[in-house]
């Protein structure tokens, strides 16, 4: 999987193993690493925020069986809440 940009708010790079399921995944939030992350697509990959500036939910999940998506839950103290879903790839 290449790297995925929305806005300058969120930004992550990883890889997904399409035989067992699972990403590994480097998340940026507001120019913050996060840092790595790995987990299980069909039972979902959910990662809490809780910084100064923002605070929310980011979680990827399989939907339709092969498709990889991100869901953003973010609440931004200085512009307001941000919420949307996008399909990463098919595997």
């Amino acid at each position: 999987m290449a790297a995925y940009q929305d806005t300058h708010l969120f930004q992550m790079t990883g890889t997904v193993n399409t035989v067992k399921y699972t990403i590994s995944v480097d998340i940026t939030i507001l120019g913050i690493s996060l840092g790595g992350f790995h987990g299980d697509l069909k039972k979902g990959l959910g990662i809490k925020v809780s910084l100064v500036a923002v605070s929310g939910e980011v979680k990827f999940y399989l939907r339709n069986g092969n498709e990889v998506w991100v869901w953003l839950e973010l609440k931004v103290i200085f512009g307001g809440t941000y919420n949307t879903e996008a399909k990463l790839i098919t595997i």
